[in-house]
């Protein structure tokens, strides 16, 4: 099963780092605000919005290959892959997650999350995704490649473990050693549809986005 995909979609992964400094201090600042208004603030809501930037840049990641046309789509619907004991990997979508805040979204994936744990899920809520992210890095992997794209769809993010990682800066004229926390992130596509240059830029989008994350 998984070579037939392989075959049938051409999987290529392009790997970054990103630093998640800008979104951990954002982070403590709302995470209380949010779970008081029960939307519960996961740094994979910060993923999905970083996402959405990265394939507004990129729209050909969120799209399908058919036999005739690359058809992009218009809605982005991103299926976020959670763990369920006892059933396995489950793919809720959220729904119009480009037109979410960062609120609205911690409040979309917690009520899937939630929904998914309980067997509450619907067929409706695995149907219809776009983009999937995977955040394998919660079980301690730091690198996956390839993931399996969630066919028909184009591209999948992998996130990897976030950890605290020495790293060089300039400061001035010199170079210092600092710790920062970090992450891989993967980007595996359907090579018939983007080329590595693409899937850099749309890893590249992601990762400033994550790193410069306003105040």
């Amino acid at each position: 099963m998984v070579q037939s995909l392989l075959r049938t979609a051409p999987h290529v992964t392009t790997v970054f780092e990103a630093d998640l400094g800008a979104v951990l201090a954002d982070r403590s600042r709302r995470r209380e605000e949010f779970a008081r208004r029960a939307a519960p603030l996961t740094l994979t809501a910060y993923f999905v919005q970083a996402a959405v930037a990265a394939i507004r840049a990129v729209p050909e990641a969120n799209s399908r290959w058919t036999d005739t046309a690359l058809e992009i789509h218009e809605p982005i619907h991103i299926g976020v892959a959670t763990a369920v004991e006892g059933t396995g990997l489950l793919v809720p979508v959220l729904r119009d997650a480009g037109s979410r805040d960062l609120f609205d979204i911690a409040l979309g994936l917690n009520d899937l999350v939630t929904r998914a744990r309980a067997g509450e899920l619907s067929p409706a809520d695995l149907r219809g995704g776009t983009f999937t992210i995977s955040n394998h890095g919660v079980s301690g992997s730091l690198l996956a490649a390839p993931i399996i794209i969630n066919q028909p769809q184009s591209a999948i993010l992998g996130v990897g473990k976030l950890e605290k990682r020495p790293v060089v800066v300039d400061e001035g004229d010199e170079e210092k050693i600092v710790v920062r926390p970090r992450c891989y992130v993967t980007l595996t596509l359907d090579h018939r549809v983007m080329d590595g240059h693409r899937a850099n830029r749309f890893l590249e989008v992601l990762v400033h986005t994550l790193g410069a994350w306003p105040a």
